[in-house]
């Protein structure tokens, strides 16, 4: 291109288009001492290497004024002050220009026609544009009427093809998607197409009210997605959202005319309680903050009667498993973790069983008590003993050699006029001598040197106490209404 110029002192491409140069494009230029090639479309990435190289073993000045637009991670930097290391060709392809028209989600009715119009940047070493449906790449049917046009490429800068569906069919439906090669990497756009038949079916208008809020649902044309905003509270409540932007619900409606998939995740939670436990179990834990993470968790449970949603106990459970692992080098933690499990025994029944049927989360609950004594026995702990509300905890560290049998006890305090035992009747006790009234369990090694008659105790835990008979992990001893676990 620039042949004979050996006297050339200073080029100016700046205000043409293009979005690269190809390599030794400026050999014949031997007395060149500053280039100017700004655009509004430059690329900066490995392909541009080669200039940098050159400038810098010429002594060519490539102008300040020369500034990249892609890839968005140099955006708007001089390519003369750039490393060659930082000149790379990273996935995916960023081009300056690619549109697919129509860009949003096609409906269409049986027997439509649908055109299609893909444009991209033309670069050196772009190979062609392709259509594909559902992955599989597309050519010219004429019995199916798909129509794929000839790429054509316009001054230098851009590539089009265009596809044209002259009579849609239920087959037609999908993904349709455009997708650019070349030697610098691989980019695609797509757009979504629903074809209806006449007289397709609807979804009926339907109510739902779960634990993110009530909605009303329109009635839906079949095979159409339609989107809800989620319930807006009020600014003094806790709100999250884990969408961007405004968060919205969202509901199929199959070809059948029924209501098939549907995603509330994006929405807060409708009960202020579970509000907050989602906030809470959101929050990242490590050693430095797990402690007070935990004894957050403690206090909130505390009212854990008060628990309506099955949600609420599975959040907890899932923040246990996520402390446990921290048992045995945080200091205090376990008992922190007693407490929790003990404060959700005041859920309701209905409650606790419906998170068990859920997804374990009352058996998860006792296994993070259970991992207290493995996790916190060792050579210079050989005793644990942690006292509760509902759940008391003894764990001994014996040698095989040593063991000659065992006998737990656990008691509790009553008040003297009532005897309602204070695990299920914790409204009795006053909070501020709650730790009067904790559950006591201790064992001894050995025969028993005292009577379990004056001792009237049960502990239970009425969503998980299903199958333990069965765990083999555990002795159960009993004596009148006497339970105990023993932990080994």
């Amino acid at each position: 291109m620039f042949i004979g110029l050996h006297n050339l002192h200073k080029l100016n491409l700046s205000g043409n288009i293009f979005s690269t140069l190809e390599s030794d494009l400026f050999k014949e230029l031997s007395s060149l001492k500053v280039i100017y090639f700004s655009t509004e479309s430059l690329i900066c990435d490995c392909h541009m290497k080669w200039i940098v190289t050159w400038a810098e073993e010429t002594a060519v000045r490539i102008s300040e004024d020369t500034v990249c637009m892609y890839p968005q991670k140099v955006q708007g930097r001089a390519l003369h002050a750039l490393e060659k290391a930082q000149l790379t060709c990273d996935k995916p392809l960023e081009i300056p220009m690619f549109q697919i028209i129509p860009s949003q989600k096609q409906v269409v009715f049986h027997g439509d026609r649908l055109p299609f119009h893909c444009t991209a940047t033309y670069m050196p070493g772009t190979g062609d544009i392709y259509w594909l449906h559902d992955g599989q790449r597309v050519a010219s049917n004429e019995e199916h009427g798909i129509f794929v046009e000839e790429s054509v490429v316009h001054d230098c800068c851009l590539i089009t093809r265009d596809l044209i569906l002259s009579n849609v069919d239920v087959e037609s439906s999908g993904v349709w998607e455009c997708q650019v090669n070349s030697s610098y990497g691989v980019t695609s756009k797509e757009v979504e197409v629903v074809v209806l038949e006449t007289g397709a079916p609807y979804c009926p208008m339907e109510r739902i009210i779960n634990n993110r809020g009530e909605y009303r649902w329109p009635r839906t044309i079949a095979g159409m997605t339609t989107f809800h905003p989620c319930r807006q509270f009020p600014v003094n409540s806790l709100y999250y959202s884990d969408a961007v932007g405004d968060p919205k619900a969202w509901r199929k409606c199959g070809r059948a005319g029924l209501w098939t998939e549907e995603d509330y995740a994006a929405c807060p939670f409708s009960n202020e309680v579970t509000r907050h436990l989602h906030a809470i179990s959101l929050v990242p834990v490590n050693d430095t903050n797990v402690l007070e993470y935990a004894e957050q968790l403690m206090t909130y449970t505390r009212g854990a009667s008060d628990f309506t949603d099955k949600m609420d106990v599975l959040l907890v459970a899932d923040m246990m498993e996520k402390m446990i692992t921290f048992v045995g080098h945080i200091k205090h933690l376990e008992g922190i973790i007693i407490e929790i499990a003990s404060n959700i025994m005041s859920v309701k029944d209905h409650i606790l069983w419906m998170a068990q049927s859920e997804a374990k989360a009352c058996t998860r609950i006792v296994r993070c008590v259970e991992q207290i004594s493995a996790l916190s026995l060792n050579g210079k702990t050989q005793v644990v003993s942690k006292v509760s509300l509902n759940i008391a905890l003894e764990a001994i560290l014996i040698k095989p050699a040593s063991f000659i049998g065992m006998t737990c006890i656990a008691y509790q305090r009553t008040s003297a006029h009532s005897a309602r035992s204070l695990i299920h009747g914790n409204e009795d006790v006053d909070s501020e001598n709650i730790q009067n009234h904790n559950l006591i369990l201790k064992c001894t090694s050995g025969s028993l040197n005292g009577s379990l008659v004056n001792f009237s105790a049960k502990i239970c835990c009425p969503a998980c106490s299903q199958g333990f008979t069965q765990w083999s992990d555990y002795f159960i001893m009993k004596s009148m209404d006497f339970v105990a676990w023993l932990f080994l």
